[in-house]
């Protein structure tokens, strides 16, 4: 009885903390609806675009021709109108991932794909029937985020929508684009996250400085911009989330404005071009040999023409190094190797991914390691599992009751003829007394061909031991084969490169896993685990296991 009770009073105090909310929603939504606030959405009514932004991502032609059918699927989520492309707009659930992604019209790029009318009739289909739902204002279609790539995209792809067209047509839909610039104009500030602000007040000074009419909302929302980076852009232009693929849009939306303003004839602000080289830099930081990105705390592989378009704008001065302090990456490079890993600390990094002590390693067009990538399009649970640093090419403790927190981190790096060394090391908090330690250390050798780690883990109670597990995930590309003494691994990469991965463990295991780090649904993969328990102990407080990666024709 004291469980119910218990589990009724929690809900009855998150049925209290939600009021507010629903009051202020409320409240939005019924000054949204009036007639005053329309009002003041109305002004000049653009007769043209002034600039059309570019937009470098590849489009994909399947997901055309399905969409142009009706049907459309993202993640676990999928819809079929059977043809009538109108009704596509009342399928979707607001608040769901396939709303939120035909709100943001980035399906416009894909039907580019299909060329002349065949692109050109489903997107003026889909235009109308999203005027006639939500041209005068709707609280889930109008949200701040979802306007303002819903601007940039109708920027960039506007000869789909009004190339051709009579001119009442065309004054529909400029109409409706600049209210939405006025509306973005008052509240950019109620974007939900710091990155969904910044993405806003882009998306705002972008589409006000593309249309006639709009320049105040353009200067509101290029000032927005400037406070924004202020407080989410590092010194060395890494992102504060620390995530590849917000750093790729990022960099790819600073361009584009300022690209915009000086097509406009306009003097661009003098912090807009240093941050856009910061932000670039840091994008092709994590460029890889494949010409995509590595995955880290939730981002994706991503598009490799949108990387090839960053890598373009930056000037050599400029150009990422192999250490990017503040963001909390290492790079090393050899011949054809990239190992990437992050050593920043959990600890305050804004991302829900435990992350830390994670690494990327590929070589040529072919990537071994890598984390497991975001799920958050698969639901809760998905995502849930993706944060956990069993996900990530990193140490591991499962199953176990102990409550284990990680501190500060430290990291050492030293090159030499030989190769390059790379040192991570952090504490381990338990619920004992004694203070363990963790160490990581990696050396790639000069000619890409050899990676060698060691894994070291000090004064860690038995009970800790015997969960700790340091994971190797593998790219779903990757055929891997367990020797029959159980002590190395035989990967072969998709360009026939054979490796070999040997440990002094006593026992490998080679186990299932899944990847997301492509974005869409998960692909089978496996992945390579040592126990602790199994490997060899130094001093009779310290375990150390010993592995290395090493290509077969240079063993």
């Amino acid at each position: 009885m004291s469980g119910a009770a218990g589990s009724s009073k929690k809900m009855h105090e998150g049925a209290q903390r939600s009021r507010p909310r629903d009051m202020i929603h409320r409240v939005q939504r019924a000054w949204g609806e009036s007639p005053f606030y329309q009002a003041q959405l109305k002004g000049p009514t653009p007769d043209r675009l002034f600039f059309q932004p570019g937009d470098p991502r590849k489009p994909d032609k399947d997901l055309a021709i399905s969409l142009s059918r009706g049907r459309l699927a993202l993640g676990d989520e999928s819809v079929d109108c059977e043809g009538e492309l109108e009704r596509l707009w009342d399928l979707p659930i607001p608040g769901a991932a396939l709303f939120a992604y035909l709100q943001g019209f980035s399906w416009l790029r894909h039907l580019e794909a299909l060329g002349g009318d065949g692109g050109r009739a489903p997107a003026r289909v889909l235009m109308k029937a999203w005027l006639d739902r939500f041209e005068r204002w709707h609280a889930e279609a109008w949200a701040p985020y979802f306007v303002a790539e819903r601007l940039v995209q109708l920027c960039a792809h506007y000869p789909l929508v009004l190339a051709q067209t009579d001119a009442l047509w065309r004054s529909r839909v400029l109409t409706s684009m600049a209210r939405q610039t006025r509306h973005l104009a008052r509240t950019t500030h109620r974007a939900e996250t710091g990155f969904d602000r910044l993405m806003t007040s882009l998306g705002l000074a972008i589409a006000g400085y593309c249309l006639p009419g709009c320049e105040g909302p353009a200067e509101r929302g290029l000032e927005m911009t400037r406070r924004e980076l202020r407080l989410q852009l590092r010194p060395d232009g890494g992102h504060v989330s620390r995530n590849p693929s917000r750093q790729l849009k990022l960099a790819l939306r600073l361009q584009t404005l300022l690209k915009t303003i000086e097509a406009r004839g306009l003097q661009p602000p003098g912090f807009l071009r240093h941050m856009v080289l910061r932000a670039s830099a840091m994008a092709t930081f994590f460029r890889c040999p494949d010409g995509r990105l590595a995955v880290f705390n939730g981002g994706y592989e991503d598009d490799g023409s949108a990387v090839l378009a960053v890598q373009s704008f930056i000037d050599p001065d400029s150009a990422p190094t192999n250490f990017a302090r503040h963001s909390g990456y290492h790079k090393m490079s050899a011949a054809r190797a990239v190992l990437i890993m992050d050593t920043a600390s959990d600890l305050g990094s804004g991302s829900s991914f435990k992350s830390s002590g994670s690494l990327h390693f590929s070589t040529g067009r072919s990537r071994i390691f890598v984390n497991c990538g975001n799920g958050g399009h698969r639901g809760p649970e998905w995502r849930q599992a993706l944060e956990r640093r069993a996900a990530h090419s990193a140490l591991s403790f499962d199953g176990t009751d102990m409550t284990v927190t990680f501190g500060d981190a430290s990291h050492r790096r030293a090159e030499e003829g030989k190769g390059q060394l790379l040192e991570f090391e952090r504490e381990i908090n338990t619920t004992h007394e004694a203070r363990a330690t963790y160490m990581r250390r990696l050396f790639l050798s000069a000619d890409g061909a050899n990676l060698r780690g060691e894994e070291l883990l000090t004064a860690a109670p038995e009970e800790l031991l015997a969960h700790a597990v340091w994971r190797f995930q593998l790219h779903p590309t990757v055929r891997a084969s367990l020797a029959r003494d159980r002590r190395s691994v035989l990967l072969l990469l998709p360009n026939k490169e054979g490796w070999r991965f040997k440990s002094n463990c006593r026992e490998l295991r080679l186990e299932k896993s899944a990847y997301c780090g492509e974005g869409g649904a998960p692909v089978s993969t496996e992945q390579i685990a040592l126990g602790a328990t199994l490997c060899g102990r130094e001093n009779g407080e310290r375990c150390a296991a010993r592995w290395a990666l090493q290509r077969l024709d240079a063993v």
